[in-house]
């Protein structure tokens, strides 16, 4: 798909999208010009299939299938490249050179998933479908799925192509006043061919929050990891306010997901196999990866094997290091025979050939006494529990002894810890308003925070296509 087509002829990429992995009967056979949201969602059942394809194009490469995986971490100082790459994958994304011409395709792949939630949700808002014998509980539960991956889109490319909420520096991120002023993306809530401009920051998070919490209130299944259900809506909402900075209400989120007693922290003995397995009771949100699926990204192109098959790029010393002796999440990582360290967080799927079949996970149980912890300790309250009980309890169950007392910097270092090479460390290096120091990049050593590499660059094509659209500076 080329990137252009997202906003010149997003009513094709919308229906389009409906189809991601349904059978060939899911449309009508209508010529591709005359197919319409009538003819594509004109049932619940159509609606149901079309729900159930937003999940497979979640595998995309650009999406958690890599891209949204890796990138947060060759940026910042948690990976670096070996000097065994016998490619260049991420090599630009190392030395930090981002231009729109090599700025990831995250941009596009987002909107196509967001168009076609849009047609989902609007078409169940304005009631333009047979409901055939479906329940209000039913029909309710697929739109709530519809707003979690609308949401989830629309936080992926703010993420990417936006400073974080709290910048002050204009001269960075233009409109910057330290309440999400500056430019984000845009917000988009309809199917419409147009040249939309972006929306500040504070809007898009208003409008992911919004969707978010009215996705909690429809959804009502308690499903398998790899659907959205009640609790996945809150611990995503709980990393949106924790990333806003709003502690109070990301500690209320994560204490929910907590409290559920629906998931289990994995134990010193189980984690190093935990990366292999699917569908544990640690994890809250999972892609399942299907190699067979046309939307799995070909060949190696994964993150599994990105770190074990190209090997392109390592950890770095520094954040190895950091690890006590005890502690088994050094486990992932392994020697490549060069003084390096390869990255076995994602080893390849228990019952599968390879590292290419690895289901992301892209929320755990151990994200969310993280965010309670800091939330509680930044926001001066205790919900739940004390910032340094939840720190221990994880800290204990990953082999380590118990700490005296916690501060904004233990927690901050147990959640590097914790939560290494799986997409998390640019964002945090950002909120924190710390600089990314990169020793182990000599072309990069340090980029002094606010600078404009924290954030990727609009796409070309996107600029070249729409009159609307800025660029970061």
């Amino acid at each position: 798909m080329e990137i252009i087509r997202v906003y010149k002829i997003w009513v094709i990429i919308a229906c389009l999208a409906l189809n991601f992995s349904c059978s060939e009967d899911f449309m009508d056979k209508s010529p591709y010009d005359s197919i319409t949201n009538e003819n594509a969602l004109g049932s619940y059942d159509k609606l149901v299939q079309s729900t159930s394809g937003l999940y497979p194009g979640l595998q995309w490469s650009n999406l958690y299938g890599q891209k949204m995986i890796i990138s947060a971490d060759v940026l910042a100082d948690n990976i670096k490249f070996s000097n065994e790459a016998t490619t260049s994958r991420y090599n630009q994304d190392y030395l930090l050179n981002l231009t729109d011409q090599n700025s990831p395709w995250t941009f596009a792949d987002a909107y196509y998933h967001i168009t076609a939630s849009c047609n989902i949700i609007n078409t169940i808002d304005k009631g333009e479908f047979d409901r055939q014998t479906a329940t209000d509980d039913q029909i309710n539960q697929i739109q709530g799925e519809a707003l979690f991956m609308r949401a989830l889109c629309h936080f992926a490319n703010v993420n990417f192509y936006a400073h974080h909420y709290t910048i002050t520096e204009a001269s960075v991120a233009p409109g910057a006043d330290g309440n999400g002023g500056h430019l984000g993306v845009p917000i988009v809530l309809e199917t419409q061919i147009g040249e939309p401009a972006r929306s500040s920051v504070k809007e898009v998070y208003d409008q992911v929050i919004a969707d978010l919490n009215r996705s909690i209130s429809l959804l009502n299944e308690k499903k398998s990891v790899y659907y959205v259900s009640p609790n996945v809506a809150k611990a995503f909402l709980a990393r949106v306010y924790l990333y806003k900075e709003d502690y109070e209400n990301a500690a209320k989120m994560a204490n929910d997901v907590i409290q559920s007693g629906d998931y289990m922290l994995t134990p010193e003995s189980g984690y190093e196999e935990y990366w292999k397995l699917a569908d544990q009771p640690e994890t809250i949100f999972e892609i399942a990866m299907n190699f067979s699926d046309p939307d799995f990204a070909a060949g190696n192109n994964t993150v599994g094997g990105i770190y074990l098959y190209y090997k392109d790029v390592v950890s770095t010393d520094q954040l190895a290091n950091l690890y006590e002796d005890n502690d088994v999440r050094k486990s992932v990582l392994k020697p490549n025979g060069s003084g390096e360290y390869l990255i076995h967080k994602y080893p390849g799927r228990e019952g599968t050939d390879g590292v290419q079949v690895n289901n992301t996970k892209v929320i755990r149980l151990a994200e969310m006494y993280l965010i309670r912890a800091e939330g509680n300790e930044k926001g001066g309250t205790t919900i739940g529990d004390t910032p340094i009980n939840d720190i221990n309890f994880l800290r204990t169950e990953r082999g380590l002894d118990e700490l005296s007392s916690v501060n904004t910097d233990a927690i901050a270092l147990e959640r590097r810890l914790e939560l290494a090479y799986e997409g998390f460390r640019i964002y945090d290096l950002a909120r924190y308003k710390e600089d990314n120091v990169r020793p182990e990049c000599l072309p990069v050593p340090l980029v002094k925070y606010p600078d404009s590499r924290y954030v990727y660059k609009i796409p070309m094509h996107e600029m070249d296509n729409n009159d609307n659209m800025v660029q970061n500076p």
